[in-house]
């Protein structure tokens, strides 16, 4: 019974493998060999247009003039002619400390300068008289000298009391503070009937030139020989983007500053550009993004940056060819607003893959649509196999 066992298997597994040999009698011919998978991928036309050389770095504004202002005089301070926060013009006044004892002062000092001018022509008289008695030895000769003198020391009274005068009256004038500058005032420190030192530690107000106004940014050292370059050229153009600005346009200035020598800690070079700020747009203290451009590369060749591979070997790019693609070998010397400029690789006019998949190979068959034709399509499959369908059929 087991040798009989064996033999049917046997017998079973030789028919097996001749109904497979003589193709699956009660099956139809196999379907055709499927085809290779396409993939839907969204493709772009290299270009070639003008692109900035621009750099980027984070600057803070700064006010170019700053003046603290300080009492030159000890008083009361009498009357405050502005309000914190106020935009002054220089000349304006702005405040004044209580001026009457500056006043007796200088009445004082005039005072003085008529009693010496008094002394000064008694003495003059005195020595005018005594001059013809010593000739004829009517007087001493110590008479007529002591006499001399007297007018020379009279007449050093008038000078110290003029110099007088003209003390006084400065310092009348400095109980009339008045803005040096055009700018913007902070808080005010002392009110009025507070009494004010002469050249006292706290300032009573700070004004802040805005108008125009710096910012202040730093670059590499290595990116110093190049701005020196452009900025021999004239063509450096600096733009800043305050946060909050009302309409988001950017403010324009120049290139004002750059540091003569190089930050040893952080390798940086100081720069700083100047602007109108006729807005108020910038406020001193304020980070903003600053832009520099350096000139403008005329017949650049771009793609879209999602369009770029990193490899180990650099960058590439998926060209569209005959309905395939192939990868090719580029170099990129910057990126911009979304864009990879390339200097190696690409001419212009090529068509090349705008955002890559991950399945996408070298070689690989693919179908190309622009980005309006997938907008328009909505949820299209990524791939398409034609001949899917088999055309057999199961008895």
């Amino acid at each position: 019974m087991k040798r009989r066992a064996i033999l049917i298997a046997a017998l079973g597994m030789v028919l097996l493998g001749a109904w497979l040999a003589l193709g699956r009698p009660g099956l139809a011919p196999t379907a055709e060999k499927r085809k290779p998978q396409v993939l839907v991928v969204e493709t772009t036309t290299v270009l070639v247009k003008p692109m900035p050389i621009r750099l980027e770095a984070v600057g803070q504004v700064e006010s170019q003039h700053v003046v603290q202002i300080r009492p030159q005089v000890t008083g009361v301070l009498k009357h405050v002619a502005f309000a914190e926060g106020d935009e002054v013009s220089a000349g304006q006044l702005l405040f004044e400390i209580d001026p009457a004892p500056f006043r007796a002062a200088v009445a004082q000092a005039q005072a003085a300068l008529a009693r010496d001018r008094a002394t000064l022509a008694k003495a003059r008289w005195q020595a005018d008289r005594l001059e013809p008695l010593a000739k004829l030895d009517y007087v001493t000769p110590q008479e007529y000298e002591d006499a001399k003198a007297a007018v020379t020391q009279a007449r050093a009274a008038v000078a110290a009391d003029k110099a007088a005068i003209q003390q006084a009256e400065i310092e009348l004038g400095y109980t009339a503070i008045r803005a040096p500058i055009t700018g913007r005032t902070g808080s005010i420190a002392f009110k009025e009937g507070n009494l004010v030192q002469a050249n006292g530690a706290t300032p009573l107000v700070t004004i802040n030139e805005l108008s125009p106004i710096r910012v202040r940014f730093g670059i590499a050292q290595g990116l110093l020989d190049e701005i020196r370059r452009y900025q021999a050229q004239g063509s450096i153009r600096v733009m800043v983007q305050p946060g909050g600005a009302g309409d988001g346009a950017p403010s324009e200035g120049r290139l004002v500053f750059v540091d003569n020598s190089i930050d040893p800690i952080t390798g940086t070079v100081t720069l700083k550009a100047q602007f109108d700020n006729a807005k108020r747009l910038l406020w001193p203290g304020q980070y903003v993004t600053v832009e520099m451009v350096l000139a403008v590369q005329p017949n650049a060749v771009v793609v879209p940056d999602s369009a770029v591979q990193p490899g180990q070997n650099g960058s590439y790019v998926y060209l569209v060819d005959d309905g395939h693609v192939k990868v090719r070998s580029v170099r990129v010397v910057r990126q911009l607003d979304g864009l990879s400029v390339i200097s190696e690789g690409l001419q212009g006019g090529e068509r090349v893959v705008a955002k890559v998949p991950r399945n996408l190979r070298d070689g690989a068959a693919v179908k190309p649509i622009s980005a309006g034709d997938r907008n328009s399509a909505g949820d299209k499959p990524r791939t398409e196999n034609k001949g899917q369908e088999r055309n057999a059929s199961r008895r």
